[in-house]
């Protein structure tokens, strides 16, 4: 019996029936089901479902262009697509117009008819650093808001990034920028912008982990905490055997990483603390939860009926996350209370606490809500040039450099006229290459705002897209293209200088939309004396 053929979209080759059926891991759809064609030397199996998919679709919602099927390519750029028709974000087999920005995954594209098209607005973020589509996680949702740090669902409104496969749930992008926490009465806390979470990571200052996402902090005194931590920093718990709050702290990695002395000792017992203990903030003072005679079992009615016990959270049910008292997370490996005849659970300073404190929860707090998209700075920051890094926002004042011999903190070039020196610091820079600190549009790029970026950003490659060197330090960023440009670049093509003229204009297909930008325009020198 001869072999069948099939041509299809999901596949270069020509796909044939195997011999024998087998079971086998379909490359279109990812379930273990009978192999229906193959292609041998590429290791590709198709299965009867998708082997019975079209290659190409006429559908009623886009009826100006046929789609085409795309198959998953870990490849691809962007990495993930919204489906036009329902929201949701995917990386798996997918209908696209070739002329369009039209998208449709597969369960819309087979539908005969889609009687309402999906909202895909778009706009840039604090929290990110590049352009957030609204959007819904979809079936492989995975991780947590970046700004509540609460977990996702497939169906939850989001806006959701295509590069990083980053999402802020919609009713979180008007999270409040700034606010007075009391475990850092000095200064207010804020929301620090993805800018400045670039480079090597900063450490939370409870937990002692590293902050991968937009950090709670004061610049000032270089005091940075997971939200979740600032959160929890709320719900101490005051003892008789100390004058001052208590937290727990439940990380090994605040162990390990600061070593073994004894200041990690039980202040009571003077053991070892081990991998979870409480703490104090304001002196040092550590104990074992033990020590501070936590009970073993209690009844708190007005909390909870039944019986709770003292014991480790081991997640092994994923609707056991939250508080009952204040509804934030529980993490895995934390001490609880919980009960042994339901699915309640409680944090230990929460269920033993004796008054609710004030405030209770973050958004209780004295804050300050930023709009969409607004840095944030204080307000003594508004009326000066400000270049952000990760260890110090400088605030730019003008300054003669006299005859010394001073170099651009930006663009390492030597400092000849008119610059800037930060007011607390010895960091200086051009008139020319400072002013790039607020976003604005620059030679090199007329389309979108670029923005000044101490180092590359988490999810941003790590070479010029113009000169494919390597990003070591300050560079350029458009946050919509995700085109990324050195220093020496902006210097090299960015500004016209005495004695040089355009001798060209260079266009590169912008990765985001149809059509082509004009990136920048190249100087060449000129002997002419006149400037411009």
């Amino acid at each position: 019996m001869a072999m069948k053929e099939l041509r299809h979209g999901s596949h270069e080759c020509v796909l044939t029936s195997p011999e024998t059926i087998a079971d086998g891991i379909c490359n279109m759809c990812f379930k273990d089901k009978p192999v229906e064609f193959a292609c041998s030397s590429c290791n590709f199996d198709l299965c009867k479902a998708c082997s019975d998919i079209p290659p190409k679709v006429s559908h009623e919602f886009h009826s100006e262009h046929p789609l085409d099927l795309c198959l998953r390519k870990y490849d691809q750029k962007p990495g993930h697509i919204i489906c036009s028709g329902c929201g949701n974000m995917s990386s798996d087999c997918f209908y696209k117009c070739k002329e369009c920005e039209i998208y449709l995954d597969l369960d819309c594209a087979l539908l005969p008819n889609i009687f309402r098209s999906w909202d895909i607005k778009t706009e840039l973020h604090y929290s990110h650093a590049h352009l957030l589509k609204r959007c819904r996680p979809g079936p492989d949702a995975r991780g947590s808001c970046l700004l509540c740090e609460l977990p996702l669902s497939p169906s939850s409104i989001c806006y959701g990034c295509v590069h990083c496969y980053g999402f802020v749930h919609e009713r979180c992008r008007n999270f409040p920028v700034e606010f007075q926490h009391p475990v850092h009465p000095q200064h207010p806390l804020k929301r620090l912008d993805f800018t400045l979470n670039c480079g090597p990571g900063i450490s939370c200052y409870k937990c002692r982990n590293e902050i991968y996402t937009v950090p709670v902090g004061c610049l000032e005194c270089k005091f940075f905490l997971h939200l979740r931590c600032a959160d929890s920093m709320l719900r101490g718990l005051m003892h008789k055997s100390h004058q001052h709050m208590l937290f727990y702290v439940g990380c090994y990695t605040y162990v390990y990483t600061l070593g073994f002395n004894e200041n990690y000792h039980c202040a009571i017992c003077n053991k070892y603390t081990g991998e979870q203990f409480y703490q104090c903030l304001e002196c040092g003072w550590k104990v074992h939860c033990e020590c501070i005679e936590i009970p073993r079992s209690l009844v708190k009615k007005n909390f909870h009926i039944h019986p709770l016990a003292f014991t480790i959270f081991l997640g092994e049910d994923e609707l056991l996350e939250y508080c009952g008292v204040c509804e934030t997370m529980v993490h895995v490996g934390h001490h609880v209370y919980s009960c042994q005849e339901c699915d309640y659970l409680g944090h230990i300073e929460c269920i033993l606490r004796k008054e609710a404190p004030s405030p209770l929860y973050l958004k209780d707090l004295d804050m300050t809500r930023g709009t969409n998209g607004e840095d944030c700075k204080t307000e003594k920051l508004e009326n000066k040039l400000t270049v952000n890094v990760i260890e110090h926002t400088h605030v730019m004042m003008s300054w003669d450099t006299g005859n010394n011999n001073t170099s651009c903190g930006i663009c390492e070039g030597n400092i000849l006229s008119s610059s800037w020196k930060c007011e607390t610091c010895y960091f200086f820079a051009h008139d020319s290459c400072v002013k790039l600190g607020r976003p604005s549009r620059h030679r090199l790029h007329l389309n979108h705002d670029l923005t000044l970026m101490s180092s590359y950003p988490t999810g941003v490659i790590m070479s010029c897209n113009t000169c494919k060197g390597e990003i070591r330090g300050f560079n350029l960023l458009c946050r919509i293209c995700i085109l990324i440009t050195c220093m020496r670049c902006v210097v090299k093509f960015g500004e016209l200088q005495r004695g040089q003229k355009v001798i060209g204009t260079t266009k590169v297909k912008c990765s985001m939309y149809v059509g082509s930008h004009h990136l920048f325009q190249v100087m060449g020198e000129t002997h002419s004396s006149h400037s411009f």
